[in-house]
């Protein structure tokens, strides 16, 4: 390493005729190339978020050929630069970092110190002039060009300054040269602070949850509450569908509030994705597999309502095996994504996904669901316009096509469009919550239309409640003496919901 910097240094005085500087913070005067990667290697790790590091050394001063350099003290005999080339130093540095991430993001760190010296810096712009007073500059995250007085410079926030190892939209840190053409040495990078964003999506997430299951559980108590709807299998799979979307958002508001809301507000590494106890873990199983249950009832209704329609004469599925089908369909995909996790030794509760890919396992069993569902509802609606087609304009034949254009919800054929992130062509924040927010709104919505399509709305269950409550009326008068009026006969009325 010391031969690299010796080189280096050479081929610039050779071409230069001048020796190599460069701007770093804090630091009075230019640095020269050949010790830039011990004072940039230093800034980096001084500078890295502490949750990232176990312990942080000390720091000395020392000689590195006349020039001072900065030194980690390792015990009190052992000091090392903070050199990212040097074997000895980055297996001292190491050991002070949490994990091999933590570490390689700060061996990054160094690596675009070094780049902004070499291909950024210049002997032009590393010094002020009456245009740009403030100079060129590393301030320990990011390289800076040259500025005008009296301006804020905006640039893409680094990943140093990002609290998540996920992927993250893009936010401007911000610099300012201040008007008698100086730099402000600290950084605005608490603009690049992407929890509290983080933590407004899934509290709107949960917000929407909530609110669809209120709006969808009556109806889950009107389909249990009836004989004849607890008979009828149309109804019985509508029902099925409506309950477990409904457990479904019970766990996602559980495991949002309880263990992701809770590590977005801690500043510290104590909360409980942290942990990665055995409570959460099962919690995050049991959300995966409701998810699944969700896709599976989803199949099994559209199943039905494709029979129901397209093989109109075919015998009634025995509901016995149904029930296996699903529950089958819904435990064995996320049985298979938990042993993989536990053998890859998953962290974060399993709520993050990682570089291991588990999470293709309940997705491409999801992905595979939608397309059977989209291809039994392209099928349906052919079938529909075979029989307009053919001059079979019945008004109900018209009526159930009309519905089944309202039939998007029950299959899940809305969630193709919002599964893929790269719809959105900007990754800045604001693009990235318009997204998050639409999705977050139709996954909430669907439980909400179908309750409302075939509950709500039904002519068939208006009629049975309305009877329900004729009967009601009745007892009250033959047994308390109370007279309500005139209680008229109720006549059912199919409306498009009722073939559906």
């Amino acid at each position: 390493m010391f031969f690299h910097r010796v080189i280096t240094g050479f081929v610039l005085l050779f071409i230069t005729g001048e020796e190599k500087l460069c701007r770093v913070r804090d630091t009075p005067g230019l640095i020269p190339r050949e010790i830039w990667e011990f004072w940039t290697g230093y800034y980096c790790y001084n500078y890295s978020n502490n949750y990232r590091l176990l312990f942080k050394y000390n720091v000395t001063r020392g000689k590195y050929n006349g020039s001072t350099i900065p030194l980690a003290r390792i015990n009190s005999t052992t000091v090392v630069p903070f050199d990212y080339r040097n074997s000895i130093s980055r297996s001292c540095i190491r050991e002070s970092f949490k994990t091999d991430h933590f570490f390689q993001m700060w061996v990054d760190c160094c690596e675009e110190a070094v780049d902004c010296c070499d291909n950024f810096m210049t002997n032009d712009n590393i010094q002020p002039n009456s245009e740009y007073p403030c100079p060129a500059i590393w301030d320990g995250w990011s390289c800076w060009g040259p500025a005008k007085a009296d301006t804020v410079e905006k640039m893409k926030c680094s990943t140093q300054a990002y609290s998540t190892d996920s992927d993250v939209c893009e936010l401007m840190s911000e610099k300012t040269c201040f008007a008698n053409g100086t730099w402000n040495q600290k950084t605005d990078y608490e603009v690049c602070a992407v929890a509290p964003i983080l933590r407004n999506r899934h509290t709107f997430n949960v917000i929407m949850l909530a609110v669809a299951t209120v709006l969808s559980f009556p109806a889950v108590v009107i389909f249990f509450s009836f004989r004849s709807f607890r008979k009828n299998l149309r109804l019985i799979f509508h029902r099925n569908l409506l309950l477990v979307i409904i457990i479904r958002n019970l766990l996602t508001i559980m495991s949002k509030e309880i263990i992701i809301l809770d590590a977005l507000e801690s500043s510290e590494s104590n909360h409980v994705m942290d942990g990665n106890g055995v409570a959460c873990r099962v919690l995050a199983f049991f959300e995966n597999a409701a998810k699944n249950g969700m896709y599976a009832c989803m199949l099994a209704d559209g199943f039905y309502l494709h029979k129901s329609i397209v093989r109109v004469f075919a015998d009634e599925p025995n509901i016995i095996y149904i029930y296996a089908i699903v529950l089958t369909l819904t435990f064995l995909p996320s049985l298979i994504w938990a042993i993989t996790r536990a053998v890859h030794e998953g962290t974060d509760c399993w709520m993050v996904d990682d570089s291991s890919n588990d999470q293709w396992i309940p997705d491409g069993f999801r992905i595979a669901i939608l397309a059977i569902n989209f291809l039994l509802l392209f099928d349906i609606i052919r079938v529909m316009a075979m029989k307009l087609k053919r001059g079979n304009t019945s008004q109900q034949t018209k009526a159930t096509l009309r519905a089944t254009l309202f039939l998007i919800p029950l299959f899940g054929v809305h969630i193709i469009f919002i599964t893929n992130r790269n719809i959105v062509p900007s990754h800045t924040c604001q693009a990235e919550d318009i997204y998050y927010y639409l999705s977050y709104v139709m996954e909430a919505l669907q439980g909400v239309m179908v309750a409302i399509l075939f509950c709500y709305i039904n002519a068939e269950v208006r009629g049975e409640l309305k009877n329900g409550f004729r009967k009601f009326i009745l007892y009250l008068e033959s047994r308390f003496g109370i007279t309500f009026g005139k209680v008229r006969d109720i006549h059912r009325r199919p409306t498009a919901a009722t073939y559906c």
